[in-house]
C-alpha cells in the first residue's frame, strides 16, 4: 500500500478528473449563457491555446486556419464549415468571435480564470450545442494540463450525453419559459414517412410554433443498417417530410430552418439493443425561443 492507503492497482483504475468538469454552464439572461473555468496556469498560456490553429484544432472544432487579430477571421469545419470573424482582440485578456463567443482571460492569485460567454445564435439556443461547448472546454482543461490525447478522447466520448439534460432544462427554465426545449421525432428502421405517433406530437409543435409566432430549426441524426452517405440522404428525407407537416399544419416555409443533417452520428441511447437504435433514431426540432 502507498503512504496514503491507497494500492497501486486503484490509483490505475481511478479516472483522471477535472475540477472544471463538475462546472456546469447556466444562463446570465435571456441571450447570454456562460461558463467560468479556474486554471493553474498563467493567462499567457490559456491565451496561446485560444488563438493558436494547433491548438484550436485539438481542443474546439478542426480548424483550417484563424488570423489572431482585429478583423481576422477563423475557419472551422465541426461538420459543416464554420467562419468567425476576430471581432474584439484584446491580448491576452479579451477575445471576441463574430459575436457570438466572447473569451476573457483574467489572471488569479493560482494561475487564471476563463469566462466564456455564448450569445443567442440566430436559430436559436441548442442544447445539443451548449453541452458541446461543456465538453469542448474539457478538452481544453485537459490541454493546458498536458493529458494524453486518447483519455481526453475516452472522456469526451461520454461526457456530451451526461450533461444534455442539463442544457435541455436550462434553455426550457431560462429561456423557453418552461415549455419544451425541443421536440424529438422518431422514425422506423430506414423509413421517412411520418408515423401515426410522430404526427400527433407534430400536432402540438405546430400549434404552439403558430399561437406563439415562433421560428424552429430542425437537425437530423440517424441510426440504421447503412452507410453514412445513405444515413444522410435518410434524415434528409425525414426532415423533409417533418417539415412538409408542419407546413400542412399552417407553418410557413420560411420560419423553418434546417441546421445539422449528421446522419448515423450523436447517439443519445447505447447502439446495442433495437430500443437504443430506435430512440437515436430522431429529427429534433427546437423551436426558437
Amino acid at each position: 500500500m502507498s503512504p496514503t492507503g491507497i494500492s497501486a492497482r486503484q490509483t490505475r483504475s481511478t479516472p483522471y478528473r477535472e475540477a472544471n468538469d463538475l462546472r456546469l454552464g447556466g444562463f446570465i439572461d435571456h441571450r447570454t449563457f456562460r461558463f467560468v473555468r479556474e486554471y493553474p496556469h498563467p493567462p499567457k498560456r490559456v491565451w496561446s491555446a485560444l488563438t493558436e490553429p494547433s491548438q484550436l484544432g485539438v481542443w474546439l472544432w478542426p480548424c483550417e486556419k484563424f488570423e489572431a487579430r482585429l478583423g481576422g477571421v477563423g475557419v472551422f469545419n465541426p461538420g459543416k464549415r464554420v467562419t468567425l470573424q476576430v471581432t474584439e482582440f484584446d491580448p491576452p485578456r479579451r477575445l471576441s468571435l463574430s459575436e457570438l463567443i466572447a473569451f476573457t482571460v483574467e489572471a488569479t492569485p493560482g494561475g487564471s480564470r476563463l469566462t466564456v460567454d455564448l450569445s443567442r445564435p440566430p436559430d436559436g439556443w441548442s442544447p445539443m450545442g451548449l453541452a458541446g461547448y461543456h465538453g469542448w472546454l474539457g478538452r481544453l482543461s485537459r490541454l493546458l494540463a498536458g493529458r494524453p490525447q486518447d483519455e481526453t478522447e475516452t472522456w469526451a466520448s461520454g461526457i456530451w450525453n451526461a450533461v444534455l439534460a442539463h442544457c435541455e432544462w436550462e434553455v426550457s427554465r431560462f429561456v423557453a419559459g418552461g415549455e419544451r426545449a425541443l421536440w424529438r421525432i422518431h422514425f422506423q428502421e430506414n423509413e421517412s414517412a411520418v408515423t401515426t405517433e410522430a404526427a400527433g406530437g407534430l400536432d402540438q409543435l405546430a400549434a404552439l410554433l403558430c399561437e406563439r409566432n415562433l421560428s424552429a430549426t430542425i437537425d437530423g441524426f440517424g441510426d440504421d443498417p447503412c452507410d453514412m452517405q445513405e444515413s444522410l440522404a435518410l434524415c434528409d428525407d425525414r426532415i423533409k417530410a417533418v417539415i412538409a407537416h408542419l407546413q400542412a399544419r399552417g407553418l410557413s416555409r420560411d420560419r423553418i430552418n434546417v441546421g445539422f443533417v449528421l446522419g448515423n452520428y450523436h447517439y443519445l441511447a447505447e447502439r446495442e439493443s433495437a430500443a437504443g437504435r430506435a430512440f437515436n433514431r430522431r429529427i429534433e426540432v427546437r423551436p426558437v425561443y
